[in-house]
């Protein structure tokens, strides 16, 4: 959509654009495949593609939300929060990179800090949503 409409609305000329809805086909190949699954799980077709695409808008946003905040750690935090998603303690972690156990904790409340959580279960939980080999 051209930025024309928009504009004669914001100065009050036109009414909103409505946006066309958006179609896509699929591949021959992928809407078997979606064919087979939504067999094996028992369920419509058409339901069962609309909870798949739902599940992976809602995997994409909150992939988003959470890329601000990965960015916002520095190297050293981000190396420790790696750690933890791979499960390793404190102690753990501070062998492994050469650190104080205090050192660890600090760094380790910093990260939590700037992910507004407070547990290292839910950071792993949401470093597993973030895929944190596209980081790497």
């Amino acid at each position: 959509m051209s930025i024309r409409p928009w504009f004669l609305h914001l100065i009050g000329k036109r009414p909103k654009p409505t946006p066309s809805p958006r179609t896509f086909e699929l591949s021959e190949s992928l809407q078997v495949t979606l064919s087979k699954l939504a067999q094996h799980e028992g369920r419509p077709e058409q339901e069962f593609t609309s909870d798949l695409v739902a599940a992976g808008l809602k995997q994409y946003i909150l992939r988003e939300k959470l890329k601000p905040k990965w960015q916002s750690l520095t190297p050293r935090e981000k190396d420790v929060a790696r750690l933890i998603h791979k499960g390793l303690t404190n102690d753990q972690i501070a062998k492994r990179l050469s650190l104080s156990p205090e050192t660890i904790k600090t760094h380790v409340a910093n990260v939590l800090s700037k992910f507004g959580i407070k547990r290292k279960s839910e950071l792993r939980h949401m470093l597993d949503a973030l895929d944190l080999y596209h980081y790497i």
